[in-house]
């Protein structure tokens, strides 16, 4: 009836309380005792419902977010919309890792989150852009030595219209862009 996970966590709900709310039963079984048993039936049922109706198997009531990572070092040149392509969390299915670009699904207000790993000798450049312009910077000039990394963040909280497409790209030159510690998150605060 609801598939995959869902499926097997209502599954476990219910055998759960079966085990935790059933009386012991021995001997002589009474109407009043089916009645218990019906009537326990009917509250887990009615739990379930309301999990699956008002909870978080309902998308329309996940919290909007996303975070994804750079499976694989990366070199973008300037104005190219970088490609978080290790996706981890992406409710409402609004990050796409095909073109690493976020689409609001609803109006708010939004917390972004860029972190940037540089090689040595390399650098970046990010920029968070919204339907294409920059609304925050990043840089991480890595001239330092031969085995120096360096990591850079940042955070921009932006008041979004529902729709609006937001991304990161190099704002300045080339972009040289480490896999698994460079990444991109967003959520909506309210």
């Amino acid at each position: 009836m609801f598939g995959g996970k869902t499926e097997k966590y209502i599954q476990g709900v219910l055998a759960m309380t079966l085990l935790f709310h059933i009386s012991s039963v021995t001997g002589n079984c009474t109407n009043t005792t089916l009645k218990l048993f019906d009537d326990q039936i009917q509250a887990i049922q009615k739990s379930v419902r309301t999990i699956v109706e008002d909870g978080f198997c309902n998308k329309k009531n996940a919290p909007v977010g996303f975070h994804a990572y750079m499976g694989s070092t990366k070199t973008y040149e300037k104005g190219v919309v970088w490609v978080y392509d290790s996706v981890v969390t992406n409710t409402h299915n609004a990050y796409s890792a095909t073109t690493g670009k976020f689409t609001t699904p609803e109006q708010g207000l939004y917390i972004f989150s860029i972190d940037t790993l540089s090689d040595p000798g390399k650098a970046s450049h990010g920029g968070l852009y919204v339907d294409g312009k920059i609304r925050s910077w990043q840089v991480c000039n890595n001239g330092g030595g031969k085995s120096q990394w360096l990591t850079c963040s940042n955070s921009a909280i932006l008041l979004l219209q529902r729709g609006e497409t937001v991304y990161v790209a190099d704002y300045y030159s080339t972009a040289s862009i480490r896999e698994l510690h460079s990444d991109f998150s967003g959520a909506k605060l309210n």
